[in-house]
Formats: structure tokens, sequence, C-alpha cells
């Protein structure tokens, strides 16, 4: 099932991470209310953001608003090896004028959730960058200069990118036959989660056959339509409690797609981990 990953500390830096993600848990798919750097160093990954299917390649640089839901696909017989930052926003508002901060986050503003590929000279340079931030954060103590040597860092490297992301449009790569019926399918569920759905209508809808398509997506995202389309519910429902804290929960269940309150809060309760009800309070204390 999706679920949505929560922070205690205002940022989190992972360099050169190599631990294997274990998928079968929970299928991969996740949401955060933080901003996300991922940089992909090697590997084989299939990196799905909402309706997008990426086919990574080493250097590539994604940019995400972690409200949309996300989920990387690595092949497991081939090492992995990613870095990633996660931060609120307010790291960078704290630090920086108001303008200048909303220039260096609007590429996560925008919610375009933008992968870069990065030419031999910006991987460069963007790993020298990782490296020195890197050094900065294992020896940083909360609020001592070294700290905010590392937000500067940063700041900078948020410079750079805005730099990197004003190009990026122009060089997409074309996807596969497989990789744009996997978007097509992702499109059609997003804009159908919402009604009462199987894989026969899909297959309709998609002039696909059901077992391709049902293996396809498997094959390129560890999981199944079903599971998928449950998780886009659940996530759903997570940003409606967030958003509209005076959603009942019944509300909540039906606007995110679920025709029985039932089977909603037991579905809830196996990817949040608490009932729906509860979740509900916890948003509204975190609002408060």
């Amino acid at each position: 099932m999706a679920y949505t990953l929560q922070m205690k500390e205002p940022l989190n830096f992972n360099y050169l991470n190599c631990e294997p993600l274990h998928m079968e848990a929970v299928d991969g798919f996740h949401s955060h209310p933080y901003y996300e750097i991922y940089y992909f160093h090697t590997g084989k990954c299939n990196y799905i953001i909402g309706d997008q299917v990426h086919v990574l390649e080493p250097g590539d640089l994604i940019l995400m608003h972690g409200m949309t839901l996300h989920q990387a696909h690595p092949e497991p017989v081939v090492p992995y090896i990613r870095t990633t930052l996660h931060f609120y926003p307010s790291v960078i508002e704290e630090y920086v004028q108001p303008e200048k901060a909303k220039r260096l986050l609007e590429p996560f503003e925008r919610l375009s959730n933008e992968v870069i590929h990065l030419s031999n000279a910006q991987q460069t340079e963007v790993e020298l960058i990782f490296t020195q931030m890197n050094e900065l954060f294992q020896g940083h103590e909360e609020r001592d200069f070294t700290y905010d040597r590392f937000v500067f860092k940063l700041c900078d490297f948020l410079t750079m990118t805005a730099l990197f992301s004003e190009t990026a449009m122009k060089h997409r790569r074309i996807l596969s036959d497989k990789e744009e019926h996997l978007q097509r399918i992702i499109t059609y569920l997003e804009v159908h989660y919402m009604e009462e759905i199987n894989l026969s209508n899909i297959a309709s809808a998609l002039h696909l056959s059901k077992p391709y398509m049902a293996a396809l997506f498997k094959e390129l995202t560890g999981t199944t339509i079903i599971k998928y389309l449950y998780q886009r519910r659940i996530n759903q429902a997570k940003l409606l409690f967030r958003l509209q804290p005076d959603l009942s929960v019944t509300e909540v269940s039906r606007k995110a797609g679920f025709k029985q309150i039932s089977h909603f809060s037991r579905t809830f309760k196996q990817a949040a981990g608490c009932t729906p009800e509860a979740y509900r309070t916890s948003q509204g204390s975190w609002l408060r």
C-alpha cells in the first residue's frame, strides 16, 4: 500500500545510499509533505511520479514535490546507488529573503516534478557539491555554524539546478512502447480513480489485452494495477484529510473513490497503520 512519510527533522541528507529497497512490504509508492532532491548514481531503475514513468540514466536529477504519489522501482540484481535530500521549504525561507526563497523553490512549487538529464560536466559539479554537503551534514550539530553552512550550500545547489531546469524540457527522452502503455494506464487511473473500474474497463478503454496489460504493469512497477488503484485512492484521502480538515471521514471516503466506508476504513488502516479517524485527528493537530 502507499504510505505517507513523516520527517522529524527539518531536513535529511542521505549520501550514496546503496541499501536495497524492500518493495514487497509496501509496494514502493509513497508521498510526503516535504520536498525531495533525488540523484541517481548507478543501477537500473524506473521512477514513477504521478502518471509519468521515467527510465533513469546515471546522472539524472529529480526535483520533486513530495505529495505527488511516487516510487522508485530498481532492478534488484544491479547495485542501486542514489543520493537523496529531503527538506521542508521553511529551511530555505528561514535563511533567504522571501522573493529569493520563492525563486529557489519554484521548481518544486510548480508541481512538475522535473527529471533533469545532466551533462557530464553538470554531473561532476553536482557530485562535488554533494560530497561537500555530506561532510557538513555529518559534522553538524543542531543550529551550529556547520548547519548554517549546509543550508547555504543547499541554497547554492538550488540556484545551480534552477539553471539546469531551464533547458531540461528541451531534452525529453522518447518513451518505449512499454513505457508509453504504462503511462497511459497510470493516466487512466489518475482520471478515473473515483469511479468503479476494473481491469476489463481499463483494457477496453486503452485497447490492450488484459493479460498483457497486467503483466506489463507488474514488470515495470513491481505492483499490480488494482493495488496501485487503491494506493492512489488512499493517497487522495490523506491529501483531503490534510488540506480539508473539516471534511468527515465519510465524505473523504466518497471523494477518494471508495463506495463502502467499511472497505475504506480497512484499506486505510492497512496502508497508514491507523484508522481514518485517528489520521484525521493527527492532521488537525498538526495544522494547529
